[in-house]
């Protein structure tokens, strides 16, 4: 189960294109996990479309030496908005989701670009 939500994660996340139907039915599935309220369920969609955008000019940056303190700036400010909207329950969740999936994701990223340098 838990293999599933950190794979439905990563589709949420991910800056590649996806047809409405597949984004909706992860966002659907996240919300279900995280168990987001009603009034929850907007701003979280909003949070993840400023990440998703964040996400997409982070992975145009050619500079490695930029993209350590990039990914910095854009987790912190994604994550200080989540906190902001989920529950403390909620928050911890999403926290090891995103521990699992995208932080690792952009960290490699970072470090194979920086060793090919």
């Amino acid at each position: 189960m838990m293999i599933a939500l950190v794979a439905m994660f990563v589709m949420t996340m991910s800056a590649n294109a996806q047809s409405d139907n597949n984004k909706q039915m992860t966002f659907d599935r996240l919300s279900s996990y995280l168990e987001l309220t009603t009034s929850q369920v907007e701003q979280v969609k909003t949070a993840m479309a400023q990440f998703n955008n964040s996400m997409a000019a982070f992975y145009q940056i050619k500079d490695s030496s930029q993209s350590g303190e990039a990914w910095q700036k854009i987790e912190a400010a994604h994550m200080k908005k989540m906190k902001q909207i989920l529950s403390k329950k909620q928050f911890e969740k999403y926290n090891l989701t995103f521990e699992l999936t995208v932080k690792n994701s952009a960290e490699r990223m970072i470090e194979n670009a920086q060793a090919s340098r």
